[in-house]
């Protein structure tokens, strides 16, 4: 792999160690494996309207309707017959294993697997239950396949504020979560909406990671909660920031505070929240300093979604070679909610590997 510019292969990228920051649980585990935790509980896969979904050709019709580009107007809805089948502790465990497994699949070394709790208790399951559940299969996942993996507990910004301050209140109670995110649609729904969850998650040492300026329905709407993000929620990450590069002051904002930049160009595309990767200017992130990565998302949901092929696409497409490489990959291991312990580990596990492959 001594240039991308010259091809850098899928096999390469696969065979370095990386770091996910970014990847949904519910959206990063196949289908196939889905029906068969479904099979394992006797449980049907089903849309909101009851509507079974009897195979996995039905299944991604459904996710895909008509469209990706859809997906973030109606994503509770389009993810509704996984977070459907994740209703009890058994199922949510099991998910969670399968997560780590492709994950180690994958060649990451280090992934923070994030999910919405409050979209789990529709049987009964409390809050807190339901973070320990996930906590039990991630693991349960890390201990069999040598992943090393931190939850981070979301908020479905579509919620009302006190909603988002129990699921705050329930992540940063239970001991077992690294940080809270905002996520779900953001059009329409202002980050500031859930100051006091964040601000009570900091208070308790939860990280912060935000997702903002991924879809918030204009460029000008997501730089602006962008900031918010960072102003008033305090983020140490940012999820998404499509259009941070055409803002010198806010790219300068993120650079002098330290805040990390979760980049998923694969995701970005396929939702048609820009045209191609090289609207995210990533080269000229690098240069100017910011703490960017590449990550995932949802990579189970629609084709060459993993983190390996999100590597592959961007560099090839950058013409990126080994200092960009290095870049990035050293980005997301420092932005990394872990100990400096685990970082120093992934520092010198990525620094093996690349003698091998370079």
């Amino acid at each position: 792999m001594a240039s991308a510019g010259m091809g850098a292969s899928l096999r390469a990228f696969r065979a370095i160690p990386k770091a996910d920051l970014h990847s949904h649980i519910d959206g990063s585990v196949p289908a196939r494996v889905l029906f068969q935790i479904a099979r394992r509980h006797g449980l049907k896969i089903r849309a909101r309207s009851g509507l079974e979904l009897e195979n996995v050709s039905s299944f991604m019709r459904f996710l895909s309707a008509d469209g990706y580009g859809s997906m973030l107007d109606n994503i509770v809805d389009r993810f509704y017959p996984i977070t459907g089948l994740m209703q009890s502790e058994e199922a949510i465990r099991d998910v969670g294993v399968a997560y780590v497994g492709g994950q180690k699949e994958d060649g990451v070394a280090y992934a923070e697997g994030r999910f919405a709790p409050q979209y789990h208790t529709r049987e009964g399951l409390s809050l807190k239950e339901v973070i320990s559940s996930m906590a039990s299969g991630l693991r349960e996942g890390a201990e069999k396949y040598g992943v090393k993996v931190g939850l981070i507990a979301g908020i479905g910004r579509e919620s009302t504020a006190r909603l988002g301050e129990e699921v705050a209140r329930a992540a940063s109670s239970s001991g077992l979560v690294a940080a809270l995110d905002l996520c779900g649609p953001e059009a329409g729904h202002p980050p500031q909406r859930f100051k006091r969850a964040f601000e009570m998650a900091a208070a308790s040492g939860l990280k912060v990671t935000v997702h903002a300026g991924e879809g918030a329905g204009s460029m000008a709407q997501n730089l602006a909660n962008i900031e918010v993000a960072i102003t008033q929620l305090k983020a140490n990450r940012i999820g998404h920031a499509v259009n941070l590069a055409s803002d010198s002051r806010l790219m300068s904002m993120v650079r002098d505070r330290s805040v990390a930049v979760e980049m998923n160009p694969i995701s970005n595309v396929v939702l048609r929240n820009i045209r191609g990767f090289g609207d995210l200017r990533i080269d000229r992130l690098l240069s100017e300093g910011v703490n960017v990565s590449l990550n995932s998302d949802d990579p189970a949901i629609w084709p060459h979604g993993s983190l390996s092929e999100v590597y592959s696409s961007v560099c090839r497409s950058y013409d990126f070679g080994m200092k960009q490489i290095d870049s990035l990959v050293q980005n997301s291991f420092k932005g990394a909610f872990a100990s400096d312990r685990d970082k120093a580990w992934l520092a010198e596990l990525y620094q093996h590997a690349r003698r091998r492959v370079a």
